[in-house]
């Protein structure tokens, strides 16, 4: 059943100087979402409720590996424990607070550096220095928070709601969209990340992902590969499928980004809340969104290909990276002109290009039921 048929928004959602997020006939979004810091506040407790990918299974491979991350504004850390499960932890110690790792590595236990207190790999306590000045602390209730941590693909998902549907419910089925795929999605390894901040709110770079109105305007050379009249796209639970066709020229097997053959198939898509999917013939792209602030956000971009990929297509990181550079930054520019009329009392969307402006209206739906659930929480 389609997330939006079992709980349709209701709520009213209002904001100071009276700006309101209540659905009526204007399309899309009021201008305010897009710079309001509480709308961001909201929408950061909303991905409480969310599956997000916060890497691969390769990173945590050995007992005692662990790397952090940051679930909207929550950090976390995920950890291999001695008997090979994966556990997801706020990265946080229960006695003052304290950071307890950063970026990632192995380790026995976890102390925390500011008091020294430790847990095991299951986030126990082991102990603390002067045990006896804490002469009420029962130590056996003592635990570092969990969240609860499922794969995919070789992909390592957190979700902070201590109950709820499972990953493969959330994916509703764009986990079997990706697998139409010619390469096992478990065989993926990183070869290149990077990032971009960009001045916009994040809910531009997905709606411009969403839409391929703009493609001819905006992409008219770099992403001559695909064929803009090929594009077929699906709601799927609060996701979007975007199968993309390549055109019919041989060149396309030799696009720098977005490489292909002749008259077959890009599985891309949008995954709820904040990243997206791109294979290619030599490679596969993830990008993933990071608001840092209501008007800034950081966009990252992960390169991943399977052993038999890296054998046959040579990845060349410089090369690569300016090409692609080239087509985001198209992309960078255009909503940076979104972005500056947020305030305009002219802002608005007159008309959604039907067909291909279909994801935006999607996502809107999705965004406003998970801010109406999540203040709901």
């Amino acid at each position: 059943m389609d997330v939006l048929a079992q709980s349709p928004f209701q709520g009213l959602l209002t904001y100071p100087l009276g700006h309101s997020l209540q659905q009526s006939q204007q399309l899309g979004l009021p201008g305010v979402a897009y710079f309001s810091d509480e709308v961001l506040e909201d929408e950061m407790r909303s991905w409480n409720h969310t599956w997000q990918m916060v890497g691969r299974e390769l990173q945590v491979q050995s007992s005692g590996d662990y790397f952090t991350y940051m679930v909207g504004n929550q950090p976390l850390v995920i950890i291999r424990t001695e008997e090979g499960e994966l556990r997801a932890f706020h990265n946080v110690c229960p006695h003052r607070g304290a950071q307890l790792v950063s970026e990632q590595g192995n380790c026995k236990q976890i102390r925390c550096p500011y008091h020294a207190w430790r847990f095991d790999l299951e986030g126990n306590l082991l102990g603390l220095p002067q045990a006896e000045r804490f002469p009420h602390l029962e130590r056996s209730t003592v635990q570092l928070r969990p969240a609860r941590v499922e794969t995919w693909g070789g992909f390592v998902f957190v979700n902070l709601a201590t109950t709820g549907e499972s990953l493969q419910a959330y994916l509703a089925g764009f986990s079997s969209y990706l697998e139409q795929y010619d390469y096992a999605w478990g065989d993926l390894e990183m070869v290149d990340s990077w990032s971009y901040d960009q001045p916009v709110n994040w809910k531009f770079l997905v709606e411009n992902y969403l839409e391929s109105y703009h493609l001819s305007t905006v992409h008219g050379k770099s992403l001559s590969c695909f064929d803009p009249g090929n594009i077929q796209t699906a709601t799927v639970g609060r996701h979007y499928q975007i199968c993309v066709g390549y055109a019919s020229q041989e060149s396309v097997k030799q696009h720098q980004v977005f490489a292909g053959d002749p008259q077959r198939q890009s599985y891309q898509g949008f995954i709820f809340p904040n990243w997206m999917v791109n294979t290619a013939r030599d490679m596969v792209s993830i990008f993933r969104l990071m608001p840092l602030s209501a008007t800034q956000t950081r966009f990252e971009v992960l390169i991943y290909q399977t052993r038999s990929q890296q054998t046959a297509f040579s990845y060349d990181r410089d090369g690569f990276r300016s090409q692609f550079d080239r087509v985001l930054q198209e992309d960078f520019n255009a909503v940076r002109l979104l972005q500056a009329s947020v305030h305009s009392q002219a802002y608005g969307v007159l008309q959604f290009a039907a067909g291909l402006e279909d994801g935006i209206s999607h996502f809107h739906r999705v965004w406003r039921e998970a801010l109406d659930s999540g203040r709901n929480d």
